[in-house]
């Protein structure tokens, strides 16, 4: 007996001593594919090799989900030890907390000293370092050499050597590039100063030197007109592929893009011949990060030290294909006769890190407005990046107050711990007093309540619960800074609806600069109306005239049904983009069709009513076949011994229809037009993808405006209450509706 205790307590000894010799394991996330995924994981695999002590376990995450399983993850202590990611979105959550770490007490000078001082700036935020910078990714200017040979030491030679390969007739140009995002336009503003923030960290949208960046853009698209209308990163890649554009300005992500017919060149962005500076665009900078909650963070700095060493760096260079943060790796020989990585790599010398201030989230796409305004001529550039400092200025004091707000010392107030035994309460109430008649209805009903138990799960979770917790959100100031701080601190009220509902001042600016505020929530409500209104009366109206004619015995008459059901069988999203290429000013082939028929194009998104057009025309389209085979349908059940009678009598086509046609239909069409409003209204696909809103958000709609307060302006409770007001307004208008149809059936 006592042998067998003292082997059961010799295997436990030899058990925990084997735990306490098992090596721990870190997690770490990122989110490369192909070559740069193979290199990468095989620097881990290597490191695992190494040594016994500490083994990292790496996942590779789908790039599309990375940053929201980042920030659902990390701020409840969840997620990995560190993690791969862009730097432009350190300030954020450094400011918010419970995402990054700093790891300054564990990185020595030398480690610093690794990498270029533009990228270490990256890395840091309030003066503290939160990661080490891996790879970086800036543009250059990229050059066809069967058309250009030598690389233009200035933008007035770059401009005049494109002048010379510019021939807009037959769709050629000598420079192209994504000129209306503030990604590229960074080039040109920080050739003349400091971009959107001064030395202070400050926004400075309207300094002098942002507002000459914009007036050699808008001569570059207007005067010059070496640049192509409209442009987006397909559209570069396909002119430069066909040999129609002699130079673009992009960065290494669109190399295997490049047709292998081409031949081409990568070299550094010239001199400002205005400025005397250098073009220095925007880098983009992937850092390995420290998670707050590692369990072991010099450890986990330690996996960041190996692999940004140089060694590393040149696998993840030469197997990879990336622009390695540590530069020594372009001294090895395969890098060092890349000329196209040796060209980024001198681009770097110029190149400043995207800001990482969390102000520079709100820049982006109000910026971005701001250039398509100026370049179509629509907006002065100095009175435009005024009101757009106005504006951005007062999100951002929004912002601040919010998370001020959040800071501050508060106790969670007595109603909201009452408010959950309140509804217990009145549960309990409920109970008492329908006791009777729901034990009644669940015996005698038993197997039906059975069958419908998944659905109202499903609705209960899928439905009523996110109602529930945005009508919640909406009481709220909850915004990008304080998502993460306790409900109570965040409660304001009604202040939310107050403000979308007391904005009764349409205008903005002061002077010569007086316009439309496009932002204004009635100037939306106005164009809602409007569009759904104009959508149901043209897409009804449509529908009941082809249902007519296919009514009839014609010949065909089963192809053109198939014919006419094509658009709806197609997904929406993919005849939106469709029709939006069809309507792009200079390439297609609405405008196109025009210029053969004698006729001057029409810049399609730069006027409010050419824009609210090209999305009436698509909703239209996918709207027509529904509403034809329901009304279809409805023509087909009327009874044809009513016609034959009329005929007769002598009744013509004309009070056939009214007498006989409309009132049957009627059942049928009041529910496809009560349908109709309801998705018109909320139709943010075509809004979104075929006009964006353009010209500067004059065509949003509700839905599509309460999308970019959430998530381009990052007010999520501003967002919550703006859905809350649509809802209200669907509501009433069920409401009524449901008034009309029954005293229409009273009528009848």
């Amino acid at each position: 007996m006592l042998t067998r205790w003292l082997r059961l307590a010799a295997c436990f000894l030899l058990l925990v001593a084997g735990q306490a010799g098992a090596a721990e394991t870190l997690q770490l996330w990122h989110g490369y594919r192909g070559a740069e995924r193979a290199a990468f994981e095989k620097l881990i695999e290597e490191y695992n090799r190494s040594q016994d002590q500490v083994q990292v376990k790496a996942l590779a995450v789908p790039f599309g989900g990375y940053a929201d399983k980042l920030s659902a993850a990390l701020p409840r202590g969840q997620g990995p030890d560190l993690f791969v990611f862009a730097h432009d979105r350190l300030g954020g959550w450094a400011s918010a907390g419970h995402t990054v770490a700093p790891i300054d007490p564990y990185v020595s000078e030398r480690l610093r000293k690794r990498f270029p001082a533009n990228l270490i700036d990256a890395m840091t935020y309030g003066g503290d370092l939160y990661g080490l910078p891996f790879n970086f990714k800036s543009p250059a200017l990229i050059l066809n050499t069967d058309l250009v040979q030598a690389a233009p030491e200035t933008t007035d030679a770059m401009v005049a050597e494109a002048m010379r390969h510019t021939d807009r007739n037959a769709g050629r140009f000598g420079l192209a590039y994504s000129y209306t995002e503030p990604f590229f336009h960074g080039a040109l503003m920080n050739s003349f100063g400091n971009g959107p923030f001064d030395r202070g960290g400050n926004l400075d949208l309207d300094s002098p030197a942002n507002v000459r960046s914009l007036e050699m853009l808008a001569r570059w698209v207007r005067e010059d007109r070496i640049l192509p209308e409209e442009p987006s990163s397909t559209l570069v890649t396909s002119l430069f592929n066909q040999g129609r554009a002699a130079m673009v300005i992009s960065g290494p992500w669109m190399l295997g893009e490049i047709s292998p017919q081409v031949n081409y060149r990568v070299v550094p962005l010239p001199v400002n011949s205005e400025s005397g500076q250098p073009l220095s665009p925007w880098v983009a900078v992937e850092g390995l990060f420290l998670s707050p909650w590692s369990r072991n963070p010099a450890a986990a700095v330690a996996i960041m030290d190996y692999l940004t060493s140089r060694s590393s760096a040149e696998t993840m260079a030469i197997d990879g294909g990336q622009l390695p943060a540590n530069i020594s790796a372009f001294e090895h020989p395969s890098v060092a006769t890349d000329d196209t990585a040796m060209a980024f790599r001198r681009q770097l010398e110029a190149a400043r890190p995207i800001p990482n201030l969390p102000a520079m989230t709100l820049v982006w796409v109000p910026l971005e407005n701001a250039l398509k305004k100026v370049v179509k001529g629509a907006a002065q550039p100095e009175a435009e990046l005024h009101q757009l400092q106005r504006r951005l200025s007062g999100d951002l004091a929004r912002l601040e107050r919010s998370r001020a707000r959040s800071e501050s010392p508060a106790t969670m107030p007595a109603w909201l711990w009452l408010l959950p035994i309140l509804l217990v309460l009145a549960a309990v109430w409920l109970w008492q007093r329908y006791r009777t008649q729901l034990a009644a209805g669940w015996h005698a009903n038993r197997t039906a309540y059975l069958y419908i138990l998944p659905a109202i799960l499903g609705m209960t979770l899928l439905v009523f619960f996110p109602l529930l917790y945005g009508l919640l959100l909406s009481f709220t100031d909850t915004t990008v800074f304080n998502e993460h701080t306790p409900l109570w601190s965040r409660l304001i009220g009604i202040d939310n609806y107050l403000s979308i509902l007391g904005d009764f001042d349409l205008w903005q600016g002061e002077g010569v600069e007086r316009n439309l505020d496009f932002d204004n929530f009635y100037w939306t409500l106005l164009i809602t109306v409007l569009w759904t209104v104009s959508n149901v009366v043209l897409a009804v109206g449509l529908a009941l005239v082809l249902a007519l004619a296919l009514d009839r015995p014609i010949f065909g008459r089963g192809l053109f049904r198939l014919v006419l059901i094509l658009p709806w069988a197609i997904p929406n999203y993919i005849t939106a983009l469709v029709w939006k290429g069809m309507f792009h000013p200079q390439f297609g082939v609405i405008n196109q069709g025009l210029q053969v028929l004698g006729l001057a194009p029409v810049a399609w998104f730069d006027s409010i009513g050419a824009s609210f057009f090209t999305g009436l025309v698509t909703n239209v389209w996918l709207s027509i076949p529904f509403m034809m085979v329901v009304i279809l349908g409805g023509l087909q059940s009327i009874p044809r011994e009513l016609y034959e009678a009329a005929r007769v009598e002598g009744a013509g086509r004309w009070l056939q229809f009214r007498t006989i046609t409309l009132p049957l239909l009627k059942p049928v069409l009041i529910p496809a037009v009560i349908l109709s409003v309801v998705w018109t209204f909320n139709m943010f696909n075509v809004i979104y993808l075929v006009s964006d809103g353009a010209p500067a958000g004059a065509n949003d709609i509700l839905i599509t405006k309460a999308f970019r307060i959430g998530f381009e302006k990052y007010q999520y409770a501003y967002a919550a209450a703006y859905s809350m007001v649509i809802l209200a307004l669907l509501f009433c208008y069920a409401l009524w509706q449901t008034q009309v149809s029954r005293s229409m059936e009273t009528v009848r």
